[in-house]
């Protein structure tokens, strides 16, 4: 069924991977579970029979592709194209000096200081939240998942885009992304269904309702750009801040950062999250863990963004949970050359996808990876493995820019629940995974608290 290429990396035929298409466009992770545990570490596959895709959990293999030599390696047209269809060229799906430019600017809104300035915020959201969250537990279970979705959109949205950014524009922005979503990866993992696409009219719905996405943070631009006062929020930062050269980003500019910031910071949050929820469900004696952790570090102190980080224990099972669920599951490269690396020949215009939920279910890495143990990330425990074995944000010089922001917004609603509730799953059954371009779970997660 299988056979070796030339350079000793089991491959996939394109006939196998074609009729593994519509499972692909289902849970991606399924077929390339399979063939790890078939192949091993390493092999070759096509996606949609067609493009050529070395598949790697090898954690050499990824640092030589996302670090070591990246320049060799651009981002692929899944994002290149795919998702500049939707949401602009920016941060996200840019490279070279376009790139490099963007990323020195945007990373001045991830600094300490500024993620101090916008606590107060996110604090004030997370108020807001409780309020109505304490109103449904009283009630009965709750899909976390779904709660996790709408403090996150709020907290994104309002961290962008300040105060004034009305619910309902965000819960739009929220639909509208999902939708999206979802149209991307099925183009992705059936490319050969984007021609009729296009003639029947998917693409132009699409669209559509990207325009209308678009048409509204434009507003709040316009808006910004006519206030006087100045707001400690993203939204500031883009259009004051110059670049090197002393000019300022275009209204274009600002709206496309705007939305990819919009789109990834709420996705991995709330589904790390979401996760880490479900984890503590199963094991509840993390629950009281984390407590006695929260009351040692702040007591009755107000919450500060540098006790955040002293939450060890805490952050130990943020790391397991993205572990087991982490939210970027796959990176996707391309080559720009030919290259070589541990034996392997990767020849230029080859697709490689560091595929990140292998890495991290990978037996030759971690002792019983299906575990939740969060003590694997002690740090007697973190010197032993491979400094890309846990990339839940990615690696190298472009790891998430967010990563910072998002484990705030984490630690916040961990502990503010955590505080105040017990909880459990309402029905023991185990939740499967629904890969889309952050791993979502494939079904509400329906937990029962009780207030301690």
């Amino acid at each position: 069924m299988s056979k070796k290429t030339s350079n000793i990396v089991p491959q996939v035929s394109r006939l196998e991977s074609f009729l593994d298409s519509s499972q692909m466009v289902e849970n991606p992770i399924s077929v390339f579970e399979k063939y790890r545990k078939e192949h091993g570490p390493t092999f070759m596959f096509y996606f949609g029979g067609t493009r050529r895709t070395l598949v790697t959990t090898d954690p050499e293999i990824i640092q030589h592709v996302l670090k070591d030599n990246q320049n060799n390696y651009n981002k692929s047209d899944i994002q290149v194209k795919r998702m500049a269809e939707f949401q602009g060229q920016g941060l996200l799906n840019s490279h070279g000096e376009y790139w490099l430019k963007q990323r020195r600017l945007l990373s001045k809104g991830f600094t300490h200081s500024h993620l101090t300035k916008l606590l107060p915020i996110q604090t004030d959201v997370l108020n807001d939240f409780m309020i109505a969250f304490e109103k449904h537990a009283i009630k009965g279970s709750i899909d976390i998942h779904h709660e996790m979705v709408k403090f996150t959109l709020r907290s994104i949205g309002k961290s962008l885009f300040g105060n004034g950014m009305k619910d309902d524009d965000i819960d739009m922005l929220g639909a509208t992304i999902s939708n999206i979503q979802e149209f991307m990866v099925k183009q992705i993992v059936q490319p050969y269904l984007i021609p009729w696409f296009r003639i029947s009219g998917e693409t132009d719905k699409f669209q559509k309702i990207r325009i209308e996405a678009d048409q509204l943070i434009m507003a709040y631009v316009d808006q910004r750009r006519k206030e006087e006062s100045k707001y400690a929020d993203m939204l500031q930062i883009l259009l004051e801040i110059p670049y090197n050269t002393g000019e300022l980003m275009t209204d274009d500019q600002v709206m496309i950062e705007t939305l990819q910031l919009l789109v990834a910071g709420n996705e991995t949050s709330s589904n790390v999250l979401s996760w880490t929820f479900y984890l503590l469900a199963k094991h509840p004696e993390y629950i009281n863990k984390i407590r006695e952790e929260i009351e040692v570090v702040f007591g009755k102190e107000k919450i500060d963004y540098a006790g955040l980080h002293k939450l060890d224990l805490t952050v130990n099972v943020l790391d397991e949970a993205m572990r087991l669920y982490p939210p970027f599951w796959m990176i996707d490269r391309v080559a720009l050359n030919d290259d070589d690396i541990n034996g392997i020949h990767i020849s230029k215009d080859t697709m490689v996808v560091p595929y990140i939920y292998g890495v991290h279910h990978n037996a030759a890495i971690w002792n019983n990876p299906e575990n939740f143990d969060p003590s694997r990330f002690d740090k007697i425990n973190k010197g032993n493995r491979h400094s890309f074995a846990h990339i839940p944000f990615g690696g190298g010089p472009r790891v998430c820019i967010g990563q910072n922001m998002a484990m705030m917004q984490i630690l916040l609603v961990l502990m503010t629940v955590v505080r105040k509730y017990d909880f459990k799953l309402s029905e023991d059954e185990a939740i499967g995974i629904n890969p889309m371009m952050i791993l979502r779970p494939n079904g509400p997660i329906k937990l029962e608290f009780k207030a301690i």
